[in-house]
């Protein structure tokens, strides 16, 4: 009798292992990194924050990640789906603000309908809006920024309009993490190639509002440098990692 447990026990083991050998019919492909916050003017390190994509059969991408500034207090966990075009699908983000818990929100795009739900310390909030065919979400990880650019015309070029919801970003206001929808300008200034800690990519450099350069890398626009010159910041990617090509 304890001879047959121990045959059965590794046989269910064996099952596990093969198992895990198996492909996930659900990744095409993954990346993940870690993104450093910096001073510009000093390299100082004030927080950072790791990220993971999956790519799924549907051409669909998933971001997770998790985000944290010391110099604020904040912390961020994030997971963002969008289509295969980038379009936004949905967004779950739970804020944590100097060890106190600010909200957890969901928020879910149908056609042009935007539905959200968050849920606070003082109560639940609701929100249904209307949204346009090109618009991005804003949660606030620095590799959710690199998304937005999604439907820049590179033939036509030039300063362009985008449309982004903006979530808030610390969860402080009665509105809790509700966004606000405006535009901003982006312009592809060129194609380059750069090197961080991570790597060297082959990067689209964009510049947003003549405030922002965004350098964005591959099919999953990876953020490789995010600068952010009137606020003296730079968040760079500083680990990297990929299933393939």
């Amino acid at each position: 009798m304890r001879c047959s447990i121990v045959i059965a026990a590794f046989a269910l083991l064996n099952t596990f292992a093969a198992a895990d050998e198996l492909p996930n019919v659900n990744i095409t492909r993954w990346s993940e990194g870690k993104i450093e916050y910096r001073k510009a003017s000093t390299g100082e390190v004030n927080g950072s924050e790791d990220w993971h994509i999956t790519v799924h059969p549907d051409g669909s991408r998933t971001l997770e990640t998790r985000n944290r500034l010391d110099v604020a207090g904040f912390q961020r966990h994030v997971v963002y789906r969008v289509a295969e075009n980038f379009r936004p699908l949905e967004v779950t983000s739970v804020y944590w603000v100097k060890g106190e818990w600010r909200g957890t929100g969901l928020f879910a795009v149908n056609g042009r309908d935007l539905e959200a739900v968050i849920k606070t310390p003082d109560g639940m909030i609701r929100q249904s809006r209307a949204v346009p065919e090109h618009f991005s979400f804003i949660p606030h990880p620095l590799q959710s920024n690199a998304w937005p650019a999604w439907y820049y015309d590179k033939q036509k070029g030039g300063p362009q309009t985008m449309t982004v919801y903006d979530m808030d970003a610390l969860a402080g206001a009665v509105s809790s993490m509700l966004g606000k929808m405006y535009d901003q300008t982006i312009e592809l200034i060129g194609e380059e190639e750069m090197t961080t800690p991570a790597g060297t990519f082959d990067v689209e450099h964009y510049r947003i509002d003549d405030v922002v350069d965004l350098y964005i890398s591959g099919p999953d626009a990876v953020l490789v440098k995010f600068v952010w010159s009137p606020m003296d910041a730079e968040y760079v990617l500083v680990e990297y990692r990929a299933s393939g090509p």
